[in-house]
C-alpha cells in the first residue's frame, strides 16, 4: 500500500487565508478570528515538524548503532582470517576482499547516514528556530501592545468624565498607543506573511535534500560494487568452486581412512 492510502482519511485542517491588513488595523473580531487560525496553524505545523524531527534523530541513533556493529563485524571478519585461515593464501586474500566490500560499506552508510539526515534535522531546526520563533515573539510583542491599548482606552474613558485637561491627556496617550499598537499588529502580520512564505520552500528544500542525498547514497554504492563485482566477483567465485573442490576430495579421501586399520 502506497503512503497516500495510508494517509488519514476526513477532512483535513488547511492554510488560513492570508490576513487582511485593513482589518489587522482595525483590529476587528474578523482580525482577531483570522489571527486564532494562524494561531492553530503555526501550532500544528510546530508540532509535525517537531514530530518528523524526533523520527530523524531516531534514525541518526539507529544508523550509527547499524554503522558501529557493521564495522565490529568486519573487524571480526578480519580476526577470524588472521586466526583461522593462517597458511591458507587463497581462503585468506579472498576473505580480505569481502572485508574490503564491507568496509566500503560501512564508509558509505556513515557518510549518507550523517550527512542526510543531519542536513534535514539542522534544516527544519533553523525553520523552528528562526522563522516560527520570530512568529512567536511578534505574537509577544502584539499581545503587550494589545494590553496597552485597552489600558490606554479605559483611561480615555475614565478621563473624560474628569478634568477637560485630563481628558486631552487620554485622547493623546491614546493616540499614541493606537499607533504603536497599529505598527505592532502589522509587524505581526508580516511577520506571519514571511513565515507562510518562507515555510513553502525551505521545508521542500531540506526534505528535497534528504531524497537526493539517499538518491547519491544509491547510485555510489551501485557504483562502488559495480566497480568490486568488476574486479572481485569472479575471483571470489572461482575461489568458492575451487575450496569445494578441494573440499569433495577431502570428503572422499576421508570415506577410505578405515582402510588403515590392519585386519
Amino acid at each position: 500500500m502506497t503512503a497516500a492510502v495510508l494517509a488519514p482519511q476526513g477532512q483535513l485542517p488547511m492554510c488560513p487565508e492570508s490576513i487582511d491588513f485593513t482589518e489587522a488595523i482595525k483590529d476587528s473580531p474578523r482580525f482577531r478570528a483570522s489571527l486564532a487560525q494562524h494561531t492553530q496553524y503555526f501550532s500544528r505545523l510546530e508540532n509535525r515538524l517537531n514530530e518528523i524531527q524526533k523520527h530523524v534523530a531516531s534514525m541518526m541513533e539507529f544508523s550509527r548503532n547499524y554503522v558501529s556493529t557493521f564495522y565490529k563485524l568486519t573487524v571480526s571478519i578480519n580476526q577470524l582470517c588472521e586466526e583461522n585461515f593462517t597458511g591458507n593464501a587463497l581462503a585468506q586474500s579472498t576473505i580480505h576482499s569481502l572485508s574490503d566490500a564491507c568496509g566500503r560499506t560501512v564508509c558509505l552508510m556513515r557518510d549518507f547516514h550523517e550527512q542526510s539526515c543531519m542536513s534535514l534535522y539542522s534544516q527544519l531546526t533553523s525553520f523552528l528556530k528562526t522563522d516560527l520563533v520570530k512568529v512567536q515573539e511578534a505574537r509577544v510583542h502584539f499581545d503587550s501592545m494589545s494590553a496597552s491599548m485597552d489600558e490606554a482606552l479605559s483611561r480615555n474613558a475614565s478621563s473624560t468624565k474628569a478634568r477637560p485637561s485630563d481628558a486631552v491627556d487620554g485622547r493623546n496617550a491614546l493616540t499614541a498607543v493606537g499607533a504603536c499598537f497599529a505598527h505592532t499588529t502589522l509587524d505581526y502580520v508580516a511577520q506571519i506573511n514571511i513565515a507562510h512564505a518562507q515555510k513553502d520552500h525551505l521545508i521542500i528544500d531540506a526534505l528535497w535534500s534528504f531524497i537526493r542525498e539517499t538518491s547519491s547514497y544509491f547510485s555510489r554504492g551501485h557504483a562502488i560494487f559495480d566497480d568490486w563485482t568488476a574486479a572481485d566477483n569472479g575471483a571470489v567465485s572461482d575461489t568458492i568452486a575451487a575450496l569445494a573442490a578441494k573440499s569433495r576430495l577431502v570428503q572422499r579421501k576421508m570415506q577410505d581412512i578405515h582402510s588403515l586399520v590392519p585386519k
